[in-house]
């Protein structure tokens, strides 16, 4: 358990002390855990899923598993996400530019000034997801 517990300390990113302040207790308990000198408890576990609710606790407690929880992720609009005549796509965090349009449907897909301009409902046009790992996701009318 304690090499678990410091590789999540690393994957985390938090030292010893830090670890010890978010979860509330003394910083020689998580000295202790960590050199395997004490075990872990239920109070111990409990406060370590209210903190870190995106650990899997069957990996810390036994090893089995991945550390982090699968997350499952559903499109916001899905209407959106697979309509083929979109504009643009989300694919990776980058925009997939359309097939162009011929001139001649251009010319007649373009509103006029008049409409361009014209009081209506608002609506929404683009709504743009960002990650804490950078990227992104796009969503677009069609």
């Amino acid at each position: 358990m304690n090499e678990r517990l410091t590789a999540f300390l690393r994957a985390e990113q938090l030292s010893p002390a830090h670890f010890a302040d978010t979860m509330g207790i003394q910083r020689s308990g998580v000295s202790h855990l960590l050199s395997g000198r004490n075990k872990p408890g239920f109070d111990f576990f409990s406060a370590f899923l209210h903190k870190f609710p995106a650990v899997n606790i069957e990996w810390l407690i036994s090893g089995r598993g991945k550390m982090y929880k699968e997350m499952e992720t559903k499109p916001l609009f899905p209407e959106l996400a697979a309509a083929p005549e979109s504009r643009y796509t989300a694919m990776a965090g980058t925009l997939v530019d359309a097939p162009p349009v011929p001139p001649d449907e251009a010319e007649q897909a373009a509103p006029s000034p008049a409409s361009a301009k014209a009081p209506g409902p608002r609506c929404i046009e683009k709504v743009v997801v960002l990650y804490s790992d950078g990227t992104f996701s796009d969503f677009a009318r069609p």
